[in-house]
C-alpha cells in the first residue's frame, strides 16, 4: 500500500500541465538511449513519511506551484458525438484557459483538484459506483458537465473522482515487481466505466506472446494467472492463445450491467527480461492492448531492495507519433520507479515503457532453464515432428518387412467363397454371386433344380437365423414372403440384380473390416501416437485443455478431407471436384490451426494423418498386411486344383463346392456316384448364361 499511495500521489503532482510539444521518439532511438546509465534528475530529497498524510498533501501542494503545464488541446474538439469514446484522465491545474478545454477536460480537472479534501472511508465492502446524474452535484454543475451522464469513481487509494458515463477505462495501475530470478510479479488495477458495449460480457484483456530483443530474437511469454477478481470477488479467467497474443477472458460467459468496476488482475511473467552485454533490459506496453480509452494510465516497476535502475525510458502514442511528453516518471524509492500518462490515451494507443537494469540484479539462466526455454520456443515443432517420424518411419519399415516376404502375420477371417475370389481378382461378378447361392445350397436353405427346362431356385426352409447377413440379404431379395420357387429367368432379373447388389455390398464391407483388423494395430500405432503429440503440445501452450480439444478437433476434420483426398473416384471429373475441395480444406484447416501453434507443427500434424491413412490404404493392397491371406488362398486354391479327383468322391465336395465354383475349377470335378446328390456345379454354370 505504501508504494501504491506514493504512486497516486505523484500522479497529481505532475498531470498540472498546460502546453504540450510532443516530440515524436521511435522505440528503437529510445532502446539505444536507455541502454547506457543517465546521470538522475529527479529530486527526491525531503520525502514525506508516507504515514504522514498531512506531510505528504504538503509536499505535493508545493510541488504543484513549480509543476511545467500542458495541454492536450490539438487533440481536437471532444465534445463532438463523434468523440464520445474519448474519455481523458489528466489534471490540469484550475486557472487553465477555460476556452481550451474540452468538457471531459474540465469533468477530470474539477474531480482531481480536491485532492486536499479528506480521503473517504475505505473497506472491503464499499460500493464502487453509484449512479449521479441528476443529483444535486451534476444539477450545481451543469455549465461545466453540458447534461453529461456522469459517475463516481473510486481509485484505489480510496479517493473519490468524477468521470463521464461513456464506455473507456478510468484508472489503470500495473505494478511489476522484478524478483532476482528474472521472474515478474504483476498486479493490475483497471476501473472500467462499462455501460454494454464492448464490455458487454467483462473486460478481455490481450498480451504479446512473444516478445524480440534488440537483434531481432524472438522468445515465447512464460504466463501463469493467479487469480482474476471484479470488485473484490473472485472471477474465473482464462487464459488462449490466439495468433501472437494471449488472451484473458472469463471461463463462463456472463452479462456485465451498466456502471464502475474494478478489475484486477494478479499473474507472473517470465521471459519478459533480454540480457545484454553489461545491462538487463524489461519493456512493456502498458496500454496498447485494449480498445477502449483509458483516462489514466500509471505504472510501479521495482526490484529487489538494494539494487536501481541504470536508464528508464517512457513513450505514448500510436507507432508514429510516439512522444515521452505525453508521460512522466518520479522515483518512488530507490528500487522503485513510477510512470503517469498526463493525457488521456485513445482505443489502441500505446504507453511505452522501457528500463535498462544492472545485470548484477539478476542470477544469470542456467542450461536447464535454456533448454526449458527451448521447449517453450520451439516444442509443438519438436513434439509433432518427433510424432511424424515414430508414425512414418514405424509405417515405412513394416511396409518393407511385408514386402521382403518375410512376415508372417496372419488373423483369422470368415472362410466365404466370394470374399476369397474379391480378394484375389479384387472383383466382384456374377459368378461371386452364383458361389453364394450355392453356399445356400450346402446349408439346405435352397435347392437349385432344373424342371423342364427351367432353372428354379427352391425354398427348402424359413428358419435362417444362423445364415451369414450377406446370405439373408440374398434370400429377402429373393423370395417374397410366401413365395417358396423363383425361376431364374430375364422375367425375374429385377430381383436378381437387388440379391447381386447387396451381397456385393455385403462382400465390399467384409472385406474393409478384415482389411481394418489387419491395419489395427498399425492403426491404434498411429492415433496413439498422434495423441501422445497433441498431449506434449498441448501441455506447453497456456491453456492446454482448449489447445488440446482444438488440435483434436482440427485432426478429425484433416482425416475425413484426407478421405475424401484418397478416395479412389471412378468418375475423372469426380476425382478433380471433390480432390481440389478437399485439399482447400486441408490447407485451410491447416492455416486455422497456426492460429494456435506454430505453422509448421499444424503442417506436421496433418502429415501425420496423411501417413495414418495413406499407410492403412497400402496395407489393405494385396501387397500389404493382406499378403498372408491370399497366400492362404493360393494355397486352398493349389489343394483344390491337385486333388480335384480325391475330393469330387469324398464328403469334402459338398462343403467344398462353392469354393471351386468361386475359383473357376467346375470344369475339374465332374458329376459320380458319390456327390450327384449335392453336385450343382454344372446348373451354377448355366446360371452364368441367364444372369
Amino acid at each position: 500500500m505504501k508504494k501504491l499511495f506514493f504512486a497516486i500521489c505523484f500522479i497529481y503532482s505532475f498531470c498540472l500541465v498546460n502546453t504540450i510539444h510532443a516530440a515524436v521518439t521511435t522505440l528503437d532511438e529510445a532502446a539505444e538511449q536507455a541502454s547506457t546509465p543517465k546521470p538522475r534528475t529527479d529530486d527526491v530529497s525531503g520525502l514525506p513519511d508516507p504515514e504522514n498524510i498531512d506531510a505528504v498533501r504538503a509536499f505535493f501542494k508545493e510541488r504543484f506551484q513549480t509543476a511545467p503545464t500542458s495541454s492536450a488541446s490539438e487533440l481536437g474538439d471532444l465534445n463532438k458525438s463523434s468523440a464520445m469514446d474519448i474519455q481523458h484522465s489528466i489534471e490540469y491545474i484550475q486557472d487553465l484557459a477555460e476556452s481550451k478545454k474540452s468538457a471531459l477536460e474540465k469533468i477530470y480537472d474539477e474531480a482531481l483538484e480536491r485532492i486536499d479534501a479528506p480521503a473517504p472511508e475505505f473497506s472491503p465492502d464499499t460500493v464502487f459506483y453509484e449512479q449521479v446524474k441528476n443529483t444535486a452535484q451534476a444539477q450545481d454543475n451543469a455549465a461545466l458537465f453540458e447534461n453529461m451522464a456522469l459517475v463516481n469513481v473510486r481509485l484505489p487509494n480510496g479517493r473519490v473522482i468524477l468521470a463521464p458515463a461513456q464506455e473507456h477505462i478510468a484508472y489503470l495501475l500495473s505494478s511489476f515487481q522484478i524478483l532476482p530470478t528474472g521472474t515478474i510479479e504483476v498486479e493490475e488495477d483497471v476501473i472500467v466505466v462499462a455501460n454494454g458495449e464492448k464490455l458487454k460480457n467483462g473486460l478481455v484483456k490481450a498480451m504479446p506472446k512473444f516478445t524480440r530483443s534488440r537483434t531481432g530474437v524472438k522468445k515465447k511469454v512464460d504466463i501463469n494467472l493467479l487469480s482474476v477478481t471484479i470488485n473484490g470477488r473472485d472471477v474465473p479467467y482464462k487464459l488462449k492463445e490466439i495468433g501472437n497474443q494471449i488472451i484473458f477472458s472469463p471461463k463462463e460467459n456472463y452479462v456485465l450491467e451498466p456502471g464502475v468496476y474494478t478489475y484486477r488482475f494478479r499473474y507472473l511473467l517470465d521471459r519478459r527480461l533480454w540480457y545484454y552485454g553489461d545491462f538487463t533490459e524489461f519493456y512493456t506496453d502498458l496500454t496498447g492492448a485494449y480498445g477502449l480509452v483509458i483516462a489514466s494510465a500509471n505504472a510501479i516497476i521495482s526490484v529487489p531492495d538494494g539494487k536501481t535502475f541504470m536508464s528508464e525510458t517512457a513513450l505514448a502514442g500510436f507507432a508514429d507519433t510516439l512522444s515521452a511528453d505525453r508521460t512522466v516518471i518520479a522515483r518512488l524509492s530507490e528500487n522503485a520507479l513510477g510512470f503517469a500518462s498526463v493525457v488521456a490515451l485513445d482505443a489502441y494507443e500505446g504507453m511505452h515503457l522501457l528500463v535498462s537494469l544492472d545485470k548484477s540484479v539478476f542470477i544469470e539462466p542456467g542450461l536447464s532453464r535454456r533448454f526449458a526455454w527451448f521447449v517453450t520456443d520451439e516444442g509443438d515443432i519438436l513434439f509433432a515432428l518427433l510424432g511424424f517420424l515414430a508414425i512414418f518411419g514405424s509405417y515405412y519399415l513394416s511396409l518393407r518387412y511385408l514386402r521382403s516376404g518375410k512376415s508372417r502375420f496372419n488373423t483369422r477371417t470368415k472362410q466365404i467363397a466370394a470374399l476369397n475370389r474379391f480378394i484375389m481378382t479384387q472383383k466382384f461378378d456374377t459368378r461371386s454371386f452364383v458361389s453364394a447361392l450355392l453356399e445356400l445350397i450346402r446349408t439346405r436353405t435352397i435347392d437349385m433344380r432344373q424342371e423342364n427346362n427351367a432353372l428354379m431356385l427352391i425354398k427348402q426352409t424359413d428358419k435362417t437365423k444362423n445364415l451369414p447377413v450377406g446370405l439373408k440379404k440374398i434370400l429377402k431379395s429373393l423370395f417374397d414372403k410366401n413365395d417358396t420357387a423363383i425361376e431364374v429367368s430375364h422375367k425375374n432379373l429385377l430381383k436378381f440384380k437387388r440379391a447381386y447388389h447387396a451381397y456385393e455390398l455385403y462382400i465390399r464391407r467384409m472385406y474393409k473390416m478384415m482389411t481394418l483388423k489387419f491395419n489395427f494395430g498399425y492403426l491404434m500405432f498411429g492415433i496413439a501416437m498422434s495423441l501422445l503429440s497433441i498431449y506434449a503440445v498441448s501441455y506447453i501452450a497456456v491453456n492446454p485443455l482448449e489447445t488440446a480439444l482444438i488440435l483434436i478437433f482440427s485432426m478429425l476434420l484433416m482425416a475425413f478431407y484426407i478421405f475424401i483426398l484418397l478416395y479412389p473416384y471412378r468418375s475423372k471429373i469426380k476425382k478433380y471436384i471433390f480432390r481440389s475441395i478437399a485439399a482447400g480444406f486441408v490447407v485451410f484447416n491447416i492455416l486455422l490451426l497456426s492460429v494456435y501453434i506454430h505453422f509448421v507443427a499444424a503442417c506436421l500434424m496433418a502429415g501425420m494423418v496423411y501417413v495414418i491413412m495413406a499407410y492403412t490404404q497400402i496395407f489393405a493392397n494385396q501387397n500389404g498386411l493382406i499378403k498372408t491371406k491370399i497366400s492362404n488362398i493360393e494355397a486352398l486354391q493349389n489343394y483344390l486344383k491337385e486333388n480335384a479327383a480325391q475330393v469330387a468322391s469324398s464328403i469334402e465336395f459338398e462343403a467344398r463346392q462353392a469354393y471351386i465354383f468361386a475359383f473357376e475349377m467346375e470344369d475339374l470335378y465332374a458329376k459320380n456316384s458319390r456327390n450327384q446328390s449335392v453336385y450343382r456345379l454344372d446348373l451354377a454354370k448355366k446360371m452364368l448364361g441367364v444372369l
